[in-house]
């Protein structure tokens, strides 16, 4: 079989990306290891899922290929050899299409929906059954993503026959939040909105086999044009992945793992958006944000009524809280929810250095940059890739680092490789206790230091545990 070349990416709807040959015959992965290592041994293998919304994306998307791991290899420390692989997945509605039809058609497996996760399992199994055949430790796996790939970093712990596939996992800016019932859709939703595309392709048909027949029979761009705008969101389905990631650490189901989670300073950008911004504006954003209930409790909380307009107000500027504010929502307290599930089903039994968290900050100054100094959502991959360039998210233009983003990318690159070798990045990276919770602050110019985070997570947790109830009946 030639090898040697990427395989097509999974059918997706165009977007600003450069996305090469699609076909539904995607599920492929690709490795990249050393030319030559030092020893015999074999090597840490560290499992890249991209991110894209679960709707799209591909592990060869881009010119130059943005996830192409010769660059970790080359610019890992030159004591720690590693193997990377990238892997595809089913995107959009060949992702989440969920009907009774598809349920009852394998009693064997009674599921449907959830199929990007049935394939990264598939890759983990690929990777266990063949990686030794390319000097690869199959008991050292760590799995990395970001955004809709962190999210999966994280739902893959939860789901049913993971176990033992994967050692430790990092999250990188998990979009939907993992800790976040919204993030999921129930059998109801899921059920609903695929009973809607069946109407849509004029599908329905009393003889379940006939519905299928002709949702098979349909294009690509016909399913493409039914699922429109529709968020691809994972299914809690009590079969296949039956509780979310906080309900199944409590469960006590939850793999067991080392485990990272992070996200960039700046993943909502509100400055950039709305420089001006005013009390008003600033609490509108917040109520539609929160919701009618909890946004009295967190602008007083945040001290939003105090806020400045003025651009050189810092900490106090409407739009730099409201940025906060939106941050702790979707990214901190979801990843400190998680955190803390664990230390309140384990406790003391919690094993040491698990558990990381970090912030990141990379002051891109690309003139091409949406917006410069900042590092917003998904804005890290290039330095976690060694990239050498800094890639505009939304085209596929590029600048050229200098010599301190090249470091700053190498430090990174030794963090993340550590883990895949020893389970936990390097040993001034503290690690996580809900009494004293610290991140991991890392930026080019101040250093990679440890700081202690002070906001309060709890009205969001309330707000959070309202949603399960009514999310899932729990």
């Amino acid at each position: 079989m030639d090898a040697t070349s990427f395989g097509p990416c999974c059918p997706q709807p165009s977007s600003g990306t450069y996305i090469p040959e699609q076909d539904e015959q995607c599920l492929y992965l690709n490795i990249y290891k050393p030319l030559v290592t030092s020893n015999n041994s074999p090597l840490p293998v560290l499992v890249w899922i991209h991110g894209g919304g679960h709707k799209r994306g591909c592990a060869s998307e881009r010119i130059p290929i943005l996830f192409n791991g010769t660059n970790i290899i080359n610019n890992a420390p030159p004591d720690q050899p590693v193997i990377i692989v990238t892997i595809n997945y089913r995107l959009g509605v060949l992702a989440d299409m969920f009907l009774e039809e598809l349920i009852e058609e394998d009693p064997q497996w009674p599921t449907a929906g959830n199929y990007m996760y049935l394939d990264m399992l598939s890759a983990l199994r690929w990777i266990q059954k063949n990686i030794g055949d390319y000097g690869g430790d199959s008991g050292n796996v760590t799995i990395f993503g970001q955004s809709a790939g962190g999210l999966s970093v994280v739902d893959l712990g939860a789901v049913r026959d993971s176990s033992g596939l994967y050692r430790s996992a990092i999250v990188e800016s998990g979009v939907g939040a993992p800790g976040t019932s919204s993030s999921y859709y129930n059998i109801n939703n899921a059920l609903s909105f695929s009973k809607t595309i069946v109407q849509n392709l004029n599908c329905s048909n009393e003889d379940k086999e006939k519905v299928l027949v002709c949702i098979r029979n349909a294009s690509i761009a016909q399913l493409f044009h039914v699922y429109a705008d529709r968020y691809t969101r994972p299914i809690i389905d009590q079969y296949f992945f039956p509780l979310y990631p906080p309900s199944s650490i409590h469960n006590g189901s939850y793999n067991n793992i080392s485990l990272i989670m992070g996200h960039n300073d700046f993943e909502q950008p509100i400055c950039n958006q709305h420089p001006d911004m005013n009390l008003t504006e600033a609490i509108r954003t917040v109520t539609e944000n929160i919701g009618t209930k909890w946004a009295p409790f967190v602008i007083d909380y945040y001290q939003l009524n105090k806020c400045s307009s003025d651009r050189n107000a810092n900490t106090s500027r409407c739009c730099n809280i409201v940025r906060l504010v939106l941050v702790d929502k979707l990214f901190e307290c979801d990843i400190r929810r998680i955190f803390d599930a664990f230390y309140l089903k384990y406790g003391s039994e919690l094993e040491t250095n698990k558990l990381f968290s970090y912030h990141l900050n990379c002051y891109p100054q690309c003139p091409i940059a949406e917006y410069k100094g900042i590092c917003g959502h998904s804005e890290e991959v290039p330095y976690v890739f060694g990239l050498g360039m800094n890639v505009n998210i939304l085209s596929n233009e590029n600048c050229t680092w200098d010599n301190q983003s090249r470091i700053f990318s190498n430090e990174i690159i030794g963090h993340w490789i550590s883990t895949a070798v020893t389970g936990r990045p390097q040993s001034q990276w503290p690690s996580y206790n809900p009494s004293e919770p610290k991140y991991f602050h890392i930026t080019p110019d101040q250093g990679f230091i440890s700081e202690i985070w002070k906001r309060n997570c709890s009205f969001f947790d309330e707000i959070e545990a309202e949603s399960v109830k009514e999310t899932f009946r729990i």
